[in-house]
C-alpha cells in the first residue's frame, strides 16, 4: 500500500441546468478528480492539474503568514451572520470595508469581484488555497447545492476554530522543550570547543598515559573548534536532503511517517491529535448531509500524516463496497462507540464523543510533554558534563594533583 500524493486541478464543468462552471479542487489523480465532480452533479469539459511556481508558492505562505491562521474560521463566522440578513455580495462587500489589515482586504475584494461577475463562493475561495484548504471549499459547494450555506457556515466556522486551537496547544507544548532541549546541545558544544581545549596544553606533557576517555574528549573538542563550519553546512545539507526526499518520494514519506508515529511520546501524541482532528471533521461532515465514504475521504484529504492518510482511504474504500465504516486503526477506546453508532444511526453523536475523548488524552499529553522534555535536556547535559568533569579529573588524579 503506498502513500497518494494530493493533487491540485483546475476544472471546466457544466452542472445539471446546463450551466459552465469553473474552479479548482484537490484529489490524488485525474480518475479521483473526474470522480469527485460527477459526485458533485458535474460534467466535467476540461480537468488538469494546477502547476504553482515557487514564487506563487512563497506568495501564499506570506498571505497566509499576514492574515493569521484564526482568520478563516473568523470569515466564516462573520459570513453566516450577516447570511441571515443580507445576501452573499453585500456580505462579502461589508467584510471588505472593515478589514483589518490590507492582505485580509486584498482576499475580500477579489472574492466580492468574483462573486460579482457571478462566479460561486467556493469558485472564489479556490484561488486562496493556502488559506481555505479543499475539504473547506468542497464543503461551501455543499452549501451551495443544497441552500445551506449560513449554516454551513456556521458550522465551518466551528470547525476551524476547535482546529486552530487544537494545533495552537500543540504548537505552545512544544516551545518550551525545544528551547531546553537546543539551549542544553548548545551549552554542550560549547563547553566541548572551547572551555576543555584550554587543558590541552596542560595536558600535553602526559602523551600517552592520559586517560581514553580524556583523549577522546579532547580530539572531539578539538574536531568541533576547527570544523564548526564544515559541521554546519553538513546539518544544513542533511536537513535539506530529508526535506527535498520527503516532498519527492512517497516512498520515503511514508516511512517517515509511520516512523513519527512510532516515537516513544511524541509519537502517540502526533496519532491522538490526528483522530481527534479526524472524528471532529467526519462528525461535522455526517451532520452537513455529506455521505459517510465521501466524508471520510474529506476528512482524510485533510491529514498531514501520509500513512494515516493511506490507511484511511483502505477504510473509504471498505464503505464504498459496502463495508463497515469501523476498522481496527481507530483507538481502542473509540471502537466500541464507532460500533455502536453505526447500530443506532447516531455516528455523528459517537464521533463527537471520539473526538472529546481524544482531545483529553492530547490535553494530557500536552501538559507532561513540557516536564518530559526538560527532563530529557537536563539528563542529556548532565551526562555530558560529567563526562568533561571526568576526562579534565581523571588526568589530574592520576598525576597525584
Amino acid at each position: 500500500m503506498g502513500a497518494k500524493k494530493i493533487l491540485r486541478f483546475s476544472y471546466k464543468a457544466y452542472d445539471a441546468e446546463k450551466t459552465f462552471q469553473a474552479g479548482e479542487l484537490e484529489a490524488e489523480s485525474l480518475n479521483a478528480a473526474h470522480f469527485v465532480l460527477q459526485r458533485l452533479g458535474l460534467v466535467p469539459v476540461e480537468i488538469k492539474p494546477v502547476k504553482k511556481s515557487f514564487l506563487a508558492t512563497i506568495s501564499e505562505r506570506y498571505d497566509r503568514q499576514r492574515v493569521g491562521d484564526k482568520w478563516a474560521s473568523l470569515f466564516f463566522r462573520q459570513l453566516s451572520t450577516m447570511l441571515a440578513v443580507m445576501n452573499l455580495r453585500d456580505a462579502l462587500e461589508l467584510m471588505s470595508t472593515t478589514a483589518q489589515n490590507r492582505t485580509q482586504k486584498k482576499i475580500l475584494q477579489s472574492l466580492l469581484q468574483d462573486v460579482t461577475l457571478g462566479k460561486t463562493l467556493d469558485e472564489a475561495l479556490s484561488k486562496f488555497g493556502a488559506i481555505f484548504s479543499g475539504t473547506t471549499i468542497q464543503l461551501v459547494v455543499i452549501g451551495h447545492q443544497s441552500g445551506r450555506l449560513q449554516e454551513i457556515s456556521l458550522k465551518l466556522a466551528d470547525q476551524l476554530e476547535r482546529n486552530y486551537q487544537s494545533s495552537k496547544k500543540i504548537r505552545s507544548a512544544m516551545y518550551y522543550p525545544t528551547f531546553v532541549i537546543v539551549a542544553a546541545f548548545l551549552a554542550i558544544g560549547i563547553l566541548i570547543s572551547t572551555v576543555l581545549p584550554v587543558f590541552a596544553g596542560f595536558f600535553d606533557g602526559q602523551g600517552d598515559r592520559l586517560p581514553t576517555l580524556t583523549r577522546l574528549m579532547l580530539s572531539l573538542g578539538l574536531f568541533l573548534s576547527t570544523n564548526i563550519f564544515l559541521i554546519v553546512v553538513a546539518l544544513a545539507a542533511v536537513v535539506f536532503a530529508l526535506v527535498f526526499c520527503y516532498d519527492r518520494s512517497d516512498a520515503f514519506r511514508l516511512l517517515l511517517d509511520r516512523l513519527t508515529l512510532q516515537l516513544p511520546f511524541v509519537g502517540r501524541l502526533a496519532r491522538q491529535t490526528h483522530w481527534m482532528n479526524f472524528f471532529g471533521s467526519m462528525a461535522f461532515l455526517l451532520e452537513s448531509g455529506v455521505r459517510i465514504d465521501r466524508a471520510v475521504e474529506m476528512a482524510a484529504t485533510a491529514s498531514n500524516n501520509s500513512w494515516l492518510r493511506a490507511e484511511l482511504n483502505e477504510v473509504r474504500r471498505s464503505v464504498e463496497s459496502g463495508g463497515r465504516f469501523h476498522s481496527g486503526i481507530f483507538p481502542s477506546e473509540c471502537q466500541g462507540l464507532i460500533t455502536s453508532g453505526e447500530s443506532s444511526g447516531m455516528l455523528p453523536t459517537m464521533l463527537e464523543r471520539c473526538e472529546k475523548l481524544c482531545a483529553f488524552e492530547v490535553e494530557e499529553l500536552s501538559n507532561q510533554l513540557p516536564v518530559k522534555a526538560e527532563l530529557l535536556g537536563t539528563l542529556t547535559a548532565g551526562v555530558i558534563v560529567a563526562l568533561i568533569v571526568f576526562s579534565v579529573m581523571l588526568p589530574v588524579l592520576s598525576m597525584g594533583l
